[in-house]
């Protein structure tokens, strides 16, 4: 984690001085790099904060946000609501059309589906299938 944070740059100043019958005095300026959290600091970081990668920005510490003081989280399992699914359907609308142009009425063949069965079919192969439902 410490690591991923990066480092920043930091100005320093020592300064050194003697006494005695010939006192001297120094100062020197250095630019010294730093982790922006240490790998203790970032486990010692308070509980009430977080820290978030957004691609493209800098790591933000932020406090983190309390689920359960939410307006809707009583949609969600920790306000007793019901957990999302995803990738079920539950409001799907479609209809299909097809020009049954150049073929008999006897030559249209009824298919039973199901809710979920579909298949999105190049115009070729829905003729395909018919010419191969035909020859049976």
């Amino acid at each position: 984690m410490s690591e991923l944070l990066g480092k920043e740059t930091i100005d320093s100043r020592n300064y050194g001085r003697t006494f005695g019958s010939r006192g001297n005095y120094s100062a020197n300026d250095q630019i010294l790099g730093r982790e922006l959290f240490t790998p203790d600091e970032v486990r010692m970081l308070d509980n009430k904060y977080a820290l978030l990668f957004i691609r493209g920005e800098r790591p933000v510490k932020d406090f983190k946000y309390n689920l359960k003081e939410h307006p809707n989280v009583n949609k969600t399992p920790i306000g007793n609501g019901k957990a999302y699914m995803h990738g079920n359907v539950t409001n799907a609308i479609g209809s299909i059309s097809f020009d049954f142009e150049g073929f008999k009425t006897k030559d249209i063949i009824e298919l039973e589906t199901k809710e979920t069965d579909y298949e999105i079919l190049s115009e070729e192969e829905v003729e395909k299938l018919f010419k191969e439902k035909i020859e049976e």
